[in-house]
């Protein structure tokens, strides 16, 4: 078993059990007991919200979630991508991953893609769509700011988290 799976396991046992947790807390324990790196005590404090969120998340269609896809996940070499007010419009050059997620979301039913700078033009986006579900690909403190700002919204977050 790998270490994300390693992390998984423990993590599911955590949210299984029906213990009242501290995120931040309950990751730091998993963490120190499989003897991770600061790197994957993010990582698994990510996992552990996915986790406690991923039921609500299965009863939400796929047409009131919205995908958030980092720009700096674009070969900058050849993306002839341009900003269009709601982030970067992908013109589908192939030269990197985003075209295809976003293909597939949309095949999905997404009610919405998009490939983004941030945080800030994430609450903007949020507030003008009005999803049920966020799923966004980020770094670690993109994903606790998007964890913070959608606290007590009633939007369920979920975080694919950059290893890079």
């Amino acid at each position: 078993m790998n270490t994300y799976d390693k992390i998984r396991s423990a993590v599911g046992k955590v949210v299984d059990s029906g213990a009242h947790l501290n995120a931040a807390k309950a990751s730091e324990t998993i963490a120190k007991k499989l003897g991770l790196s600061e790197s994957m005590v993010q990582y698994t404090h990510i996992e552990l919200r996915n986790a406690v969120y991923e039921p609500e998340l299965k009863k939400i269609p796929f047409k009131d979630r919205v995908l958030f896809l980092p720009h700096c996940a674009r070969n900058m070499k050849v993306c002839k991508a341009n900003n269009d007010g709601e982030g970067i419009e992908c013109k589908h050059c192939g030269g990197c991953g985003i075209d295809e997620a976003k293909k597939m979301a949309e095949e999905l039913g997404y009610k919405k893609v998009f490939i983004v700078p941030g945080g800030s033009m994430i609450k903007k986006l949020i507030l003008k769509y009005e999803p049920k579900a966020s799923i966004g690909v980020c770094c670690f403190d993109e994903a606790q700011l998007a964890f913070s700002m959608l606290k007590g919204t009633g939007i369920v977050p979920q975080v694919a988290l950059l290893l890079r």
